[in-house]
Protein backbone atom coordinates (compact mmCIF):
# COMPACT_ATOMS: atom_id res chain seq x y z
CA UNK A 1 0.00 0.00 0.00
CA UNK A 2 1.41 3.73 -0.63
CA UNK A 3 2.13 5.62 2.03
CA UNK A 4 1.64 8.71 -0.13
CA UNK A 5 -1.30 10.42 -1.06
CA UNK A 6 -2.63 13.49 -2.67
CA UNK A 7 -5.59 15.04 -1.05
CA UNK A 8 -8.06 16.38 -3.95
CA UNK A 9 -11.91 16.78 -4.07
CA UNK A 10 -12.77 15.40 -0.77
CA UNK A 11 -9.85 11.62 -1.77
CA UNK A 12 -7.00 10.89 -1.25
CA UNK A 13 -5.27 9.57 -4.42
CA UNK A 14 -1.94 7.34 -3.80
CA UNK A 15 0.28 9.33 -6.04
CA UNK A 16 2.33 5.48 -6.99
CA UNK A 17 0.69 2.37 -8.04
CA UNK A 18 -0.89 0.49 -4.87
CA UNK A 19 -0.87 -3.48 -5.60
CA UNK A 20 -3.45 -5.72 -4.27
CA UNK A 21 -5.61 -2.82 -2.57
CA UNK A 22 -9.19 -4.25 -2.13
CA UNK A 23 -12.43 -2.34 -3.43
CA UNK A 24 -14.15 -0.60 0.08
CA UNK A 25 -11.33 -1.71 2.23
CA UNK A 26 -10.18 1.29 4.76
CA UNK A 27 -6.88 2.06 4.37
CA UNK A 28 -4.43 4.64 7.01
CA UNK A 29 -2.03 7.29 5.45
CA UNK A 30 0.34 8.49 6.98
CA UNK A 31 1.89 11.94 5.78
CA UNK A 32 5.74 12.69 5.19
CA UNK A 33 6.35 13.90 8.97
CA UNK A 34 3.84 11.45 10.30
CA UNK A 35 6.07 8.87 8.92
CA UNK A 36 9.24 10.47 9.85
CA UNK A 37 8.04 11.07 13.73
CA UNK A 38 7.04 7.23 13.49
CA UNK A 39 11.08 6.13 12.49
CA UNK A 40 12.01 8.16 15.05
CA UNK A 41 10.73 6.46 17.88
CA UNK A 42 11.33 3.25 17.37
CA UNK A 43 14.65 2.74 18.45
CA UNK A 44 13.73 4.15 22.17
CA UNK A 45 10.69 1.79 21.88
CA UNK A 46 13.27 -1.28 20.75
CA UNK A 47 15.77 0.35 23.89
CA UNK A 48 13.01 -0.16 26.19
CA UNK A 49 11.84 -3.68 26.07
CA UNK A 50 14.62 -4.64 28.18
CA UNK A 51 13.11 -2.81 30.90
CA UNK A 52 10.50 -5.59 30.71
CA UNK A 53 12.84 -8.01 30.94
CA UNK A 54 11.96 -9.29 34.18
CA UNK A 55 8.62 -11.10 32.27
CA UNK A 56 10.51 -13.18 30.63
CA UNK A 57 10.06 -16.24 32.63
CA UNK A 58 9.11 -19.11 32.92
CA UNK A 59 5.94 -18.43 35.12
CA UNK A 60 5.04 -15.73 33.24
CA UNK A 61 4.73 -17.63 29.76
CA UNK A 62 1.48 -18.87 30.43
CA UNK A 63 0.15 -15.34 29.82
CA UNK A 64 2.12 -14.70 26.66
CA UNK A 65 -0.45 -15.49 24.12
CA UNK A 66 -2.90 -13.20 25.76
Amino acid sequence: MSDLAEYKDGVFAPLQEVEEATPGEVYQVFSESELNRLAAAVPWLKESERSFGFWENEEDAAYDGL
